[in-house]
């Protein structure tokens, strides 16, 4: 495989991060429950009013509705931690595969992953997720190869060194 180059963009971080990490987009559903229970309670009359309640009341509605606006947020307030926090990950990285591993190298690392380290990998439209655990991977952007060919060539080598070593 060519030597590929990319930086990633916010966007393809949040993505890929939801994409590889299952707890991640686990946390919106269970969050969207939430509100569907609260909906639930607030129309069968089981909220006091905030004129019955006071500002006690007031302050209850108000922290259940901000507990599911975070809750539903967690993943992008995840992922925006680690992007704003971690300037490395904004970085140029430099990526190849051979019969031998997979190789990746920024400004202040070199890494080489032997294909036995790897437990699967997945693909989706956009990326190639190379698992290392169940929550480590490696996310490589489609747009970084040149053309098709390529990113057939890198999907047929991770089936035979990944897939058909199980």
């Amino acid at each position: 495989m060519n030597r590929l180059e990319f930086r990633y963009t916010y966007k393809e971080f949040f993505e890929g991060s939801i994409r590889a990490i299952r707890s991640l987009w686990v946390l919106p559903v269970l969050g969207l429950l939430y509100f569907a229970f609260l909906l639930f309670l607030y129309f069968t009359r089981h909220f006091p009013d905030a004129q019955e309640g006071g500002p006690i009341g007031v302050a209850l509605n108000l922290a259940l509705w901000l507990i599911g606006v975070v809750w539903l947020s967690f993943p992008l307030l995840q992922t925006w931690r680690v992007w704003r926090g971690n300037p490395f990950v904004r970085e140029v990285f430099s990526c190849w595969a051979d019969e031998e591993g997979f190789r990746t190298r920024t400004s202040i690392s070199d890494t080489t992953i032997k294909w036995p380290a790897f437990i699967k990998f997945g693909e989706t439209r956009k990326f190639f997720l190379i698992y290392m655990s169940k929550n480590t991977c490696c996310l490589i952007p489609k747009r970084a190869f040149a053309d098709e060919s390529q990113v057939m060539e890198f999907r047929e080598l991770l089936d035979r060194k990944i897939n058909q070593r199980r």
